[in-house]
């Protein structure tokens, strides 16, 4: 006689697969919910523009064609020339961001 069929291995495989398959769809929601909310986050380009003396550097909104050694001009302060020396990016601070 079968004794309510919990005991038929197939039945507890099948349980422990959707169970395992249940968690795995939570934590793809989760991880996904997550990436969504990074992305959104409004961010601009930085360049860093120094004289190769070291005497002057400022930081400047990155333009297209920049990079990093580009020659941009010349130093204000003693003439030589200015150089990009760094490109990031920095995340725009809003003044009401949610959580």
């Amino acid at each position: 006689m079968d004794s309510g069929g919990a005991s038929n291995p197939y039945v507890v495989i099948f349980i422990a697969l959707m169970a395992v398959l249940v968690v795995q769809l939570i934590v793809s929601y989760l991880s996904s919910k997550k990436q969504r909310a990074q992305q959104e986050l409004p961010v601009k380009t930085v360049a860093v523009v120094g004289c190769i003396r070291g005497d002057y550097e400022i930081e400047r909104e990155f333009s297209e064609g920049d990079f990093v050694g580009r020659v941009v001009g010349d130093c204000p302060q003693c003439g030589a020339p200015l150089i990009i020396k760094r490109i990031f990016v920095v995340t725009v601070s809003t003044k009401q961001q949610k959580s």
